[in-house]
């Protein structure tokens, strides 16, 4: 066996996840071992690697996307049926989805606590059941009202949302567990942006009032 051989078998490895292409890694492996073994097989297990899980991922997707209107019977069935044998990267986020349908009871609880203020319930528990990308993307996104909206900021709408994080901090706790970084940095930030809010609008209506006497001077100096 050549040196190049070798070594090229060994660059493709290491640039490998074996968390996401545990079954790829073992097919090269198989491949470099008996290269005689035929190259369509080889193509043909990859391919159907990929496509059961698309397929898995489609159904988590679905899922997830139906997950709140679901009986907890439903969720833990399906999620059961969902064979992730040949995937052990999905095992955390099936783990996750387990384990928030065992805490339906909690989460109706606090939406009852969020009825005055649906807009957090609908985060947080859009944001439990996302998928990793979705919900990194979500994290980022703040409960301050956007920059375009600067001249109607809502001061009791903010301290909902940081009332409400403190509640789950104290509460539900195994909620919070669920998103404790997100739970917490919204409970500091918001009364931060509270001040912020308070001081943009005062700013905002010392300018109006400003202007409103510079146009009665105006006026009067023109009669």
């Amino acid at each position: 066996m050549s040196d190049s051989r070798k070594q090229e078998y060994l660059s493709q490895i290491l640039q490998m996840n074996p968390l996401e292409q545990p079954a790829e890694i073992l097919n090269r492996r198989k491949l470099f071992l008996q290269p005689q073994s035929d190259r369509r097989l080889y193509d043909s297990m990859n391919s159907s690697y990929e496509e059961r899980r698309a397929q898995i991922l489609e159904q988590m997707n679905s899922l997830r996307k139906h997950f709140w209107s679901f009986k907890t019977s439903v969720i833990e069935q399906r999620l059961n049926e969902i064979d992730i044998a040949d995937f052990p990267e999905l095992t955390f986020a099936i783990g996750r989805l387990k384990k928030i349908a065992a805490l339906r009871e909690s989460f109706s609880q606090l939406q009852h606590r969020c009825e005055n203020c649906e807009e957090f319930y609908t985060q947080f528990s859009t944001l439990v059941i996302s998928s990793p990308a979705e919900a990194e993307r979500l994290r980022s996104v703040t409960f301050s009202p956007s920059a375009a909206n600067t001249l109607d900021f809502e001061l009791p709408r903010l301290e909902d949302h940081r009332e409400l994080a403190r509640i789950v901090q104290q509460e539900f706790p195994e909620l919070h567990a669920l998103e404790k970084d997100w739970i917490n940095q919204l409970a500091a930030t918001s009364k931060k942006s509270n001040a912020i809010a308070w001081m943009v609008q005062t700013l905002h209506t010392l300018i109006a009032i400003t202007a409103g006497i510079s146009v009665v001077l105006i006026l009067y100096l023109c009669l």
